[in-house]
């Protein structure tokens, strides 16, 4: 990270550019580094801005102007870009948050000086003569300065979907140069499910003369697809027609394989990697829903592992926690594939059978694995015999909601427990 940011202060040197820093506290936009070459051009000095406001070096409508950006980026917005005329010079800021957390801790601005590049403009022949391949190179190179000191991808794409531009971070994010993108199809890079969504939002974006936000994958230089999330924006030359799409993307696979664990944790105990408690009542939910639909039966079974707690207290929960691993797979063991089993906490295991044509499909597999306990238990150094009890309750007789069938099935494992353990029984109500 400090090599890089060394970098990017070496390239911001050469092209008499600057960057800084800045945070937000009580409510003040606070500078906490500043350096290159465009503050001392803009007449400031690194110790004018570090540790100060906006306003405290700034004329107060320019700083009430670049305050909105300032703010944009706080909030989270991923590239926030805007022009600036300080003391004669023209600038393009470029404002990136950097979030640690979940929150944002801090934005980097990047700014490039574009003054040469606007004068030159100004020097062109008869605008009228100007076509419209010499202002998309004009709008190129302005957006080039800006794309070489980011590493998010950004790249011009005309009406038919051909790559224009592409930006210098391809290589180091895809692994092909730009050269290799510039007058392809964007199709040709594209995965084929992906297509028709983005040339669709395109199309809308076009008509509604605003832009949007896109998600995608696009294929690196070892074939493999990378997710990519942009903004991307409709160019509208002077007299209101469309040149271009200008869409800045970065790649985001690590986040959503971080979102996935995130999600897959959110249902999923970490003991055994079963659903959890919240993941088995949308299935059982669900499972009704279908069941009231086909008229066929459904079962809730309420399980868990007898004297269990003597056995952690006795062998360590080391031995305790394997024992729930090797009972969760003795279970699925007894299962067909499309039931549930869950963990509900502690020794609590529910199971779902879904789509059984007579309650005793269920009272079998109960058997099943009532039968499955009866092996010795070998954890470790330690072997054992343990059992379980088990409670079954049937769909609609015991029960119509999902609530309803886990009340009846907790009770039916109440009354297994109290006849002595090692058994099951069905609710009788």
């Amino acid at each position: 990270m400090e090599k890089s940011y060394q970098d990017l202060k070496e390239t911001v040197r050469k092209q008499q550019g600057m960057i800084f820093k800045y945070k937000k506290e009580a409510g003040k936009f606070i500078h906490g580094f500043s350096d290159g070459e465009l503050i001392y051009r803009m007449q400031l000095t690194p110790e004018q801005i570090i540790g100060k406001e906006l306003k405290d070096f700034l004329p107060e409508a320019e700083a009430d102007r670049k305050r909105k950006y300032y703010e944009r980026a706080w909030n989270g917005e991923g590239n926030v870009i805007y022009q600036s005329i300080v003391n004669g010079l023209r600038y393009v800021t470029s404002l990136r948050p950097i979030i640690r957390g979940g929150k944002v801790v801090e934005v980097i601005g990047c700014s490039v000086d574009i003054t040469a590049k606007e004068e030159s403009a100004l020097h062109l022949d008869d605008p009228g003569k100007v076509n419209t391949e010499e202002a998309l190179r004009q709008s190129e190179a302005r957006y080039r300065l800006i794309a070489e000191n980011m590493t998010d991808l950004v790249c011009i794409i005309d009406w038919e979907g051909y790559f224009k531009y592409a930006s210098p971070s391809h290589v180091t994010v895809l692994g092909f140069p730009s050269v290799a993108y510039e007058g392809k199809h964007a199709g040709g890079f594209m995965h084929g499910d992906d297509r028709k969504k983005v040339r669709k939002q395109l199309d809308a974006m076009v008509a509604a003369k605003e832009g949007c936000e896109l998600k995608f994958r696009f294929k690196n230089i070892r074939g493999e697809w990378i997710w990519l999330e942009g903004k991307a924006s409709p160019i509208f030359d002077e007299n209101d027609l469309f040149e271009h799409f200008l869409i800045v993307s970065r790649d985001i696979t690590e986040r959503l394989v971080y979102e996935e664990k995130l999600t897959y944790m959110a249902y999923h105990d970490t003991l055994t990697g079963l659903p959890n408690r919240r993941l088995f009542k949308e299935k059982l939910e669900q499972a009704l829903e279908e069941a009231k639909q086909t008229k066929e039966k459904a079962a809730v079974m309420y399980l868990d592992l007898d004297n269990f707690k003597y056995i952690n207290d006795t062998l360590g929960h080391d031995v305790g926690d394997e024992l729930l691993k090797q009972f969760a797979r003795r279970v699925k063991g007894c299962l067909r594939d499309r039931d549930v089993i869950s963990r509900q906490g502690g020794d609590e295991f529910t199971i779902l059978l879904s789509e059984i044509e007579e309650e005793q499909d269920a009272i079998q597999i109960a058997e099943n694995i009532r039968a499955s306990f009866q092996k010795v238990w070998n954890i470790g150094r330690n072997l054992f015999n343990t059992t379980s009890s088990i409670g079954i309750a049937f769909y609609p007789a015991n029960g119509a909601k999902g609530y309803e069938l886990m009340r009846s099935a907790d009770t039916a494992l109440y009354q297994a427990k109290k006849d002595g353990k090692n058994m099951y029984r069905v609710f009788l109500g």
